[in-house]
């Protein structure tokens, strides 16, 4: 469901299928390309959960996940050179405030974010996001690819506008935005609604 709301908002993700048990999910599986990622959904840290694998060719062999309240598999981003956090929250005092960093597993162990408060132009968010310990390894360091942070800023500045026009949302989560070179794809979503 993130990922559909993501989809239309303009937020590039990978191409996938669900299914409530792995035998559905072989059966549906026919039109993605491998390498694939498998993930139980239900969880909100797949990781520490073990409902997360990689870089697999087939999901014939693959076992079920404990506790998964069905699976998701798409085919998986290549050619990454960062992993971003773009968050988005409501908060009583500033109200929509927006967060972005380096993300991916290490994300609290790295803590390296920005945070600013909404609304913010590309400008600004590229500007801010300079300011990240970080950053070099984002723009090119020592020869290393350098991230498409543009396109970062884009997709928070479309999950800003999604969250500006739908206040039923209370947060969004996307960790991580897994950035290549010219393109920015959001491959995990914790989205929370008021209730």
């Amino acid at each position: 469901e993130g990922k559909a709301l993501l989809r239309a908002a303009g937020v590039a993700v990978p191409r996938s299928v669900s299914a409530p048990t792995l035998a559905a999910l072989r059966k549906a599986a026919g039109g993605l390309t491998p390498p694939f990622v498998l993930k139980g959904l239900g969880f909100a840290h797949k990781t520490e959960a073990g409902a997360v694998r990689i870089g697999l060719q087939s999901i014939d062999d693959e076992g079920e996940m404990p506790g998964a309240a069905g699976y998701l598999l798409e085919e998986m981003v290549t050619g990454t050179v960062a992993e971003i956090l773009v968050g988005l929250r409501r908060d009583p005092v500033y109200g929509l405030t927006l967060t972005l960093g380096l993300g991916g597993v290490t994300a609290e162990l790295l803590a390296d974010t920005v945070t600013l408060v909404w609304p913010a132009t590309q400008d600004e968010m590229l500007a801010a996001m300079r300011w990240l310990r970080l950053w070099p390894l984002l723009d090119g360091y020592r020869g290393r690819p350098k991230a498409d942070m543009a396109a970062v800023a884009a997709i928070a500045g479309r999950l800003g506008r999604l969250m500006a026009d739908r206040p039923e949302i209370e947060e969004i989560e996307i960790n991580p935005i897994l950035v290549r070179e010219t393109e920015a794809v959001a491959v995990d979503a914790l989205i929370r609604e008021a209730v």
